[in-house]
């Protein structure tokens, strides 16, 4: 029975592996990620019918078709040039890319169908980029905006059409909202001079353009002239537009401000203002019957046409909303917060004559990683939220919202159970499986800028973002009491904290000085006194690196000796804390954050040039190893490791195979070192050949006498093949006269086809599974 149960574990692990990683290239050596998390952040979304959604993401080349309802991809487009700006037709059929090349000078347009997956038209232009575009609703015509000009182009020949024609007025380049007494009460400057937002009349008739102004031009597409002006915006600039179904009215907003202006197209005259409860919008869109306008900000605002009264709103209060979507037939709405390059955001679908949520998509990756001690749970700090994965389904457990941009350090108890955040105006403590709040410290802290439990998880230390360092006891699950610790004489600006084994010490990265010239960097050090903390002494060291990653990190050798990783801006620095002062021991090449050390107490992992950097620190000898780009983090106990892959996803690493193929044994924690030669883990190693045709031999170590099966599995987690090479002695069967022999052939006597297979040893307690490829 229990070999059976092995089995079908290892077959659901099979199973799992699959899904993530098929379509992920092997490297050298046979190391490769075994699941990869979440999805690439949604750049925009626009419905295709009522039931599915186009879906541009960024920094990918594809380009989703999703239904709406489970957000389950039904096609992929891989059409998106690298670094293009992507441009999606009214009636969703077409897509505008614009790929702008800085050594040529030159940007290449290209139309394509969406329905049928195919390219209409390319052409060149000998100029940098465009600013805002959009298509005509009746002709095949491309409106872009360009170096303060409104250019026309057919999008089926390629060719320009015309360049608008009107004196147009001054741009702003500051946007400034001014009291009735003319003082200033907001003030946004920017250098773009490009137009900010194009509406078209129903017809084609007329082009709207919001621009860098204090109000907005009507333009004849007809005699392509500059007709005149609405004008009465309180602003020096318009941010959106939008046209109502029957062209009648129009709408517009000013991004600094939370006023709504409503006009009347034929006349140009401001029919009313009004105010929404936030301060600034994000968009709007009328209701396809024309009665009703919606704004969003943090929530949906839902006006009345005729008089402008707002008659409900809904929403959950997250920031950033930066899209509204509206189903064709007005129903539903899709709503897009907080996702861009470093954030995956959230999307959400309502149901809008209910005003209830339907679903919740919050699977897209985006923000700064953290491992949990145990490798099981990932933590994703984005600009407005905070997610939560769990490593072995690859799903997000729960997410939080309501922070703000400047709140983006998270910490995890040592025993994984709590995770700790900054919140404004205090600090939240949650459970790190449910979510659910545990402590609220609600007196005023900043931001944190830095966070760190002790390893008891009876102490918390966080530094905010006015440079304050706080100690607080836990020793109540229910309570954050604050305890006094002694600060040095002068004022330090803090920034960066961590705790040693045994809560022994607790580090904090500083610095003194006004202004340049007498500016001073500090590691200010405390040590546990029972239970208090008293201040020890501080050294002096290099500017640190400037990161949202760990730049400090502690160690104790096999001696007891500890040991503090510092990320200087030339190097990483080892310092050995004695009783009386820190003696710098190692310095290491320029690395950049992360850097942590791995439990066998003899590697540095780091990063360099956005490439993982494992040191072997007491000898300062860098570690050849395959390359890993964009290097996250490890798990504190060594298991897991965490990259960012081209794909914008979360890549998971098994980080104890990795250690097998370092130039000499990694010591479990806590134990001794061995005698040199003996086998001190059990290890299941890579095959060779690899890939192969039609043999391989899989090698693997054994600590102690086993009873060994090595099971074959095929790309579906089918067993096709069982090797049982019996009771084996402890030892190491790497050589190919001792590893275990695959002919290639299924437990039928048949070859196998090519594709990706799977092995899994079997010996005694010990399992582990790898993949292989079958190439003919």
């Amino acid at each position: 029975m229990k070999r059976q149960k092995s089995k079908n574990r290892h077959r659901l692990l099979i199973v799992l592996i699959l899904v993530s990683v098929l379509y992920i290239p092997c490297i050298s050596f046979g190391i490769e990620p075994f699941a990869a998390i979440g999805q690439p952040s949604p750049e925009k979304h626009a419905f295709l019918t009522n039931n599915t959604l186009i879906r541009i993401l960024f920094n990918n080349s594809k380009i989703q078709i999703v239904e709406r309802e489970t957000g389950e991809i039904i096609d992929e487009l891989d059409i998106r040039p690298e670094d293009s700006y992507v441009v999606i037709s009214p009636d969703v059929e077409h897509l505008a890319f614009f790929q702008y090349t800085s050594d040529v000078q030159t940007t290449t347009v290209s139309i394509w169908d969406i329905n049928a997956g195919q390219k209409i038209n390319m052409w060149k232009v000998e100029q940098r980029g465009y600013g805002y575009v959009e298509f005509s609703p009746t002709e095949p015509i491309l409106v872009c905006s360009s170096d303060n000009q409104v250019h026309l182009w057919n999008w089926q020949t390629g060719e320009i059409v015309a360049i608008m024609v009107g004196e147009r007025r001054p741009l702003n380049t500051c946007y400034i909202v001014e009291k009735e007494d003319g003082k200033s009460i907001s003030k946004t400057c920017g250098n773009s001079v490009n137009d900010n937002d194009f509406a078209f009349t129903p017809d084609g008739k007329y082009l709207i353009v919001a621009s860098r102004r204090s109000d907005i031009e009507l333009w004849s597409m007809e005699t392509r002239e500059l007709l005149g002006h609405f004008e009465g915006h309180n602003g020096t600039w318009v941010d959106g537009l939008a046209m109502s179904p029957d062209g009648k009215y129009l709408a517009s907003y000013e991004n600094g401000d939370n006023l709504v202006y409503l006009w009347d197209v034929a006349t140009r005259q401001l029919i009313w203002t009004k105010p929404i409860d936030e301060h600034g919008i994000s968009a709007i869109e009328f209701s396809p019957d024309g009665q009703h306008l919606y704004v969003a900000h943090q929530n949906v605002y839902i006006l009345n046409v005729n008089v402008g009264q707002q008659v409900d709103s809904f929403g959950n209060d997250y920031r950033a909303l930066q899209q509204m979507v509206l189903s064709p037939d007005g129903k539903s709405m899709l709503l897009q917060y907080d996702s861009d390059y470093i954030s995956g955001g959230i999307v959400e679908l309502w149901d809008v004559e209910t005003r209830h949520i339907r679903k919740v998509f919050n699977e897209f990756v985006g923000g700064v990683p953290r491992l949990s001690p145990d490798g099981n749970t990932l933590v994703s700090i984005e600009s407005n939220f905070l997610k939560v994965w769990d490593i072995p389904t690859q799903q997000v457990r729960f997410h939080k919202h309501g922070l703000f941009f400047f709140e983006r350090t998270v910490a995890i108890s040592s025993d994984n159970k709590r995770l700790a955040y900054s919140k404004y105006p205090g600090i939240e403590i949650v459970n790190l499986q449910s979510g659910n709040v545990e402590v609220q410290y609600q007196d005023y802290v900043g931001f944190l800028a830095d966070a760190a439990f002790s390893q008891s998880g009876r102490w918390f230390v966080g530094v905010d973002s006015f440079g304050y360092l706080r100690l607080w006891d836990l020793i109540d699950p229910n309570i954050m009491n604050r305890i006094f610790i002694e600060l040095p004489l002068e004022k330090h600006y803090f920034e960066r904290v961590a705790f040693s084994e045994n809560d022994t010490y607790f580090a904090v990265y500083a610095r003194t000085g006004a202004n340049v010239n007498n500016k001073k960097y500090w590691i200010v050090l405390w040590k546990r006194q029972g239970v208090d903390f008293s201040l020890q002494y501080k050294w002096e060291i290099e500017k640190q690196a400037n990161s949202l990653y760990p730049t400090l990190d502690f160690n104790t050798t096999e001696d007891g000796t500890t040991v503090l990783a510092t990320a200087g801006k030339t190097g990483t620095q080892i310092w050995k804390i004695l009783p009386k002062n820190a003696q710098l021991i190692s310095k290491l090449a320029y690395a950049t954050t992360p850097i942590q050390f791995i439990p066998d107490k003899r590697y540095l992992f780091t990063s360099g040039d956005r490439e993982l950097q494992i040191w072997d620190w007491q000898r300062s000898r860098i570690i050849k190893y395959p390359s890993i780009p964009y290097f996250g983090g490890i798990s504190d106990d060594g298991s897991i490791l965490v990259s960012l892959g081209k794909s914008r996803q979360y890549l998971i690493w098994d980080a104890e195979s990795m250690f097998s193929a370092l130039p000499y044994s990694v010591e479990p924690k806590d134990k001794l070192f061995v005698t040199l030669g003996q086998i001190k883990r059990n290890q299941l190693l890579q095959n060779y050949p690899n890939p192969f045709n039609p043999e391989t031999w899989i090698p693997f170590r054994l600590a102690d006498e086993s009873e060994v099966t090595i099971d074959i599995y095929n790309s579906t987690g089918d067993l096709i093949r069982t090797l049982s090479p019996g009771t084996m002695k402890a030892g190491d069967y790497t050589a190919q006269l001792d590893a275990v022999h695959w002919d290639g052939k299924n437990d039928d006597g048949e070859l196998v086809s090519s594709g990706i297979y799977y092995y899994t040893i079997n010996a005694d307690d010990f399992s582990a599974t790898r993949k292989m490829l079958i190439r003919k």
